[in-house]
């Protein structure tokens, strides 16, 4: 005879299984994430000394662009715009080797640090607020606007 597997083992079990499947779907954003932004890190800084050693100058960018959106069709991340940002991650991060911290945080909350903030220190503080407070773009934005690293540090 099967016994009732609908009791409350059966569903602690069940409910087990399910937190392993998220935690490990979560953990599986995060790697991916952090793939991202070390390739977004590499490429910037290839773009860097690309232009510094050769007469190419600014057009390579737009040449990086449009030869990968050729090989590349359905692939999103390498605009023009992108790539400038990837050069200016690079040129900000550059002394310290892309810290762990930093590939934490999405792509678009990396952007807006780098078009608010003019030093690391303030930056790298940001970030660690950011990633112990899982605070969205929208909350970095407005504690940036509030200038939370003057208030604390004081």
């Amino acid at each position: 005879m099967e016994k009732n597997i609908f009791n409350k083992e059966y569903i602690e079990f069940i409910s087990k299984i399910k937190e392993n499947i998220i935690k490990s779907r979560q953990n599986a954003i995060l790697k991916v994430n952090s793939e991202l932004i070390n390739l977004y890190y590499t490429l910037g800084k290839e773009i860097y000394f690309k232009q510094k050693e050769s007469n190419w100058g600014i057009n390579l960018i737009g040449q990086i662009e449009k030869d990968l959106r050729k090989e590349f069709p359905n692939v999103k991340g390498f605009s023009r715009r992108n790539l400038f940002y990837m050069r200016k991650f690079y040129l900000f991060f550059k002394t310290e080797n892309v810290p762990q911290v930093v590939a934490q945080l999405p792509w678009n909350q990396i952007r807006l640090i780098l078009d608010k903030i003019k030093n690391k220190e303030e930056a790298l503080f940001y970030i660690q607020e950011s990633i112990n407070n899982l605070w969205s773009k929208v909350l970095l934005e407005h504690q940036i606007e509030l200038n939370l690293y003057a208030r604390k540090k004081t």
